[in-house]
């Protein structure tokens, strides 16, 4: 690699280590917050949420049909049942995990970490950062830790990771034959 590249690839990388560092100071940030707080933040949201539907969903017959599909499905699947609060807080553990596991997946892939080695590192960095997480809540915040939000977290990650690894290997099968057509060429 050229010195000019790899200093381009070591400044984008710090950017995105700035963004997984950010991530995990919100991640922290919540899980020191007492349960009423952290209960109180999330039936906001769950109001809002439900409220954005019926304002949006529930306004023709369509809307309607669709908005009863998808609580049907989520009643049918969710371990928490037709329970929208529990059903938010723990899609907002799956989501913030697989934001986390983005930006440490694509800081590895800049510093030209191999496919095989990223996927590992960023799963198991996210397994053990959400294992420590819900230590420091337990210890901190004073509320139950679970090793179910650990594995949904990792569950996440996991999610995230498969799909940019997949993306990666996409992208680097279409590099590998847009140069075997301009090998051919040149002969």
């Amino acid at each position: 690699m050229k010195k000019k590249n790899m200093k381009l690839r070591i400044i984008c990388a710090l950017i995105f280590l700035g963004f997984s560092g950010l991530v995990m100071f919100s991640i922290y940030s919540f899980s020191a917050e007492s349960g009423e707080v952290s209960n109180l933040r999330s039936e906001t949201v769950t109001e809002k949420i439900k409220e954005e539907v019926k304002n949006t969903l529930e306004t023709t017959p369509e809307g309607i049909l669709l908005s009863e599909k998808i609580k049907y499905y989520i009643i049918l699947h969710s371990p928490y049942g037709s329970n929208w609060n529990a059903n938010i807080r723990k899609f907002a553990h799956f989501s913030i995990y697989f934001c986390l596991a983005t930006m440490v997946y694509i800081t590895l892939a800049i510093l030209g970490v191999n496919k095989f080695t990223r996927f590992i590192l960023t799963v198991g960095f996210c397994f053990c950062f959400a294992f420590g997480d819900e230590y420091h809540q337990k210890l901190t915040a004073n509320r139950t830790s679970s090793m179910n939000d650990v594995y949904l977290d990792t569950f996440g990650s996991f999610v995230a990771t498969s799909i940019w690894t997949i993306i990666s290997i996409i992208y680097s099968g279409i590099a590998w034959i847009v140069r075997q057509i301009k090998e051919a060429y040149k002969s």
